[in-house]
């Protein structure tokens, strides 16, 4: 009924819309963003035990996501640490999306960081910022790969009976 071209098509089809119709979490892109480049710093020796999160709007100028965890470290040792993420205002004007959720207004990358109240350098910044890109990237391609084989399998199964 279809030919090899076909399914690959079809599987790889179904795959991006199960993936765009996932809901994803409820927590801000930008939250996450600023607790894995958080996460990066301290390093994948230690867990990190997540205990506030207070976001800070200074209209139009910049808004601040700021983030205060438990750090424990293999041998047992534990520390307090805050970050805060800064993200630009990257709206025109505000609309009622912007009233609702106030972060859309907010461009989606950190232009500066704090680590503790130390402002990070911009290189250090940037190359944490591509590091996570490139763990998002690699992750969704996974995700898509993962879902087209299982389509895929799917397909077969189906077409054999």
């Amino acid at each position: 009924m279809f030919d090899g071209r076909a399914t690959k098509i079809l599987a790889l089809a179904l795959a991006l819309g199960g993936v765009a119709a996932c809901s994803g979490p409820t927590e801000d892109v930008r939250v996450s963003f600023c607790k894995n480049i958080s996460s990066a710093l301290v390093g994948e020796t230690a867990s990190i035990e997540w205990k506030a999160n207070d976001n800070t709007f200074r209209r139009p100028e910049y808004a601040i996501a700021g983030l205060t965890f438990d750090v424990n470290e293999a041998g047992g040792a534990s520390r307090t640490m805050q970050t805060a993420c800064y993200f630009e205002y990257d709206a025109v004007e505000d609309t009622a999306q912007h009233l609702a959720d106030p972060f859309s207004a907010y461009a989606t990358l950190p232009f500066a960081m704090t680590v503790d109240g130390r402002m990070l350098a911009d290189a250090e910044l940037v190359k944490l910022r591509n590091a996570e890109q490139v763990r998002r990237g690699k992750a969704a391609i996974a995700a898509l790969e993962s879902g087209a084989r299982e389509l895929a399998a799917r397909v077969r199964a189906g077409i054999g009976q």
